[in-house]
Order: structure tokens, then sequence, then C-alpha cells
């Protein structure tokens, strides 16, 4: 496996799997590249059998990823473990593949007629994006396990996080036993801090990532055991890709940013995406403050 082979294993995938158009009925995804109940909050398996799309059937969901690939023993990893990071909570990858050298990070840009569409009404999601955000799910937990699976065929031991039985999004107040120590609206594996961590991006004052190929779109990772060069970050903080700008803030109909530093109340933001996304069901989705901003397609420098 090299970096080149690997690029055109993702864009050769992204552009030919039925996963990335919308309407790939009766396509099997196994158990644990669909672990749709536990990531997703949603397991309705009829929802891709019978449902007619209309206008928007065959609509593509990703354009070409984008990666890059970390040391697993970079010292950014054990930051995230910080207080005021993410936590002790957060594991690192040594913890989820023993022996692990490398940790390749993804991210997905949403398409083009996707992020347009959802500047057209500030309050209300464009269908296209909560296609994209649940639909679209499908193709985002595949690929991972694409290279999972590609590493793994050339001898490699590789893991794709996200889908694995240990792995804890903590999405409710009242937490399954033997998750209590994940706090709400967290995770033990943060794909956002995994992408900081890899040279991919950084954060945004809305805790968006901001990748090299912009803010709108998703992220999955692959721990292994590939020995390979890695990537070179060129920024330095946790907010090397924003400007500063605010846009993103503006942006939020929930109004859940804090005024005083940069993040959000994730309880608000999903109190309010719940009730703006109830004429949606099972679909859900918002992308206010990721789309309409000047870092939804390409990253931004500090003025």
């Amino acid at each position: 496996m090299t970096k080149e082979n690997l690029k055109r294993l993702i864009e050769e995938f992204s552009d030919n799997s039925p996963l990335n158009y919308l309407g790939a009925r009766g396509v099997k995804v196994d158990n644990d590249q669909n672990n749709y109940a536990k990531n997703n909050l949603n397991n309705n398996s009829e929802l891709f059998k019978h449902e007619s799309f209309g206008k928007y059937d065959g609509m593509r969901f990703f354009e070409h990823p984008v990666f890059s690939i970390a040391r697993a023993d970079n010292p950014l990893f054990m930051d995230i473990k910080r207080p005021e990071v993410v936590g002790e909570h957060h594991l690192l990858p040594q913890d989820w593949l023993p022996g692990a050298k490398s940790v390749i990070s993804v991210f997905l840009p949403y398409s083009r007629s996707t992020v347009e569409a959802n500047k057209i009404d500030d309050a209300v999601p464009a269908m296209e994006w909560l296609y994209t955000r649940v639909d679209g799910q499908r193709f985002l937990l595949a690929l991972g396990a694409l290279v999972r699976d590609a590493l793994i065929a050339d001898g490699c031991k590789a893991i794709t996080p996200y889908t694995e039985d240990s792995f804890i999004m903590q999405v409710s107040k009242n937490p399954a036993p033997g998750t209590e120590h994940v706090p709400p609206y967290s995770t033990n594996w943060s794909e956002r801090h995994v992408g900081a961590a890899a040279g991919l991006g950084t954060f945004g004052l809305s805790t968006n990532f901001i990748s090299k190929a912009g803010c709108a779109g998703r992220l999955v990772s692959i721990i292994t055991d590939w020995d390979i060069e890695p990537d070179e970050r060129d920024y330095d903080d946790w907010l090397g890709y924003c400007n500063r700008c605010g846009a993103c803030i503006r942006r939020c109909q929930a109004k859940a940013h804090f005024k005083d530093r940069p993040g959000k109340d994730h309880a608000k933001c999903s109190e309010f995406m719940g009730e703006a996304c109830k004429p949606f069901q099972p679909r859900y989705g918002c992308g206010k403050c990721q789309s309409g901003i000047p870092c939804e397609y390409k990253p931004m420098k500090p003025e």
C-alpha cells in the first residue's frame, strides 16, 4: 500500500459505489459497516428499500474525500485526553489497536449542490443535506471499512473505531449501563479532534471541523499498524484554519454558540435540531453553520 494507491482507491470508490448516491436499494452492507442503531439513532432498514425520493433520487452525497496520516504516537492524541479538550474517556490509538503505528483521518466533502441547497433557506435544512447526513452515512461507514479491509489484505492490522462495539457516542442524558464514563454529547473517539491531530484540518469558532476541503462534510478514521511517513501539519493550534470571522455563529438558528469563547452548547443545538427536523423524521440534520460561510469549501487563515 502507498499513499498514491490509497488516494486512488478512495476516489474510485467515491465515484463508483452505489452507496454514494441516493436510492441505493438492495445494496448489501455488512453489519460492521452499517452500525446504524448504535451510531446514528435510527435503524429503519426498510427506509432504503421502499421509499421514493422523487427529484432527489440518484443525487450524489460526497465529492472526492481527502485524507491525512498521523503517527499513532503523536503527542497530540494524548492532548485530546485533557479535560479542557475532550477528556480522560477519550481513547488513544493504541487502546483501539495494540501496536498501532498510524492513524488515517478521512474527510468526505458534501457535494456542492447539497451545500448550495442548504444556503437557500436560513432556517429550514435542505432535503439534500438531510439525505446526505442520514442516507449518506452508509457510504461513510463503507468507505472506512474499504480502507480498513484494503490494509488488512495488504498484510496490515487495521480497525475503524466508528464501527467497533467499544465505540461510544453519548447522545443521551440517561446513558446505557457501562457507558456512564462518557459525558453527554461526547464520544470516546472524536473524529474531529483526530482529524486535527492528523493534519487534516482544525476547528472553527463554532466547533466545526475545517478540513483542507472546507467544513461542509463528514469524517471517519482508520487505525493501523501500517508504518508510513506521516503528513506534516501546516498549522500549530486547534483554530489554525479559522479566521475568526464569526459567520458560522451568525448562521446558527439555535443561537447555541458561546459569546465569550469558541464552542457551543451541544444540548441547545440538539434540542433545536430535534424540533426543526420533526417534519423530516427519521432524517435529521441542520448544517447551517457549515454552509453559507467563507470556509465551506476551503480552509481560512487568521487575519
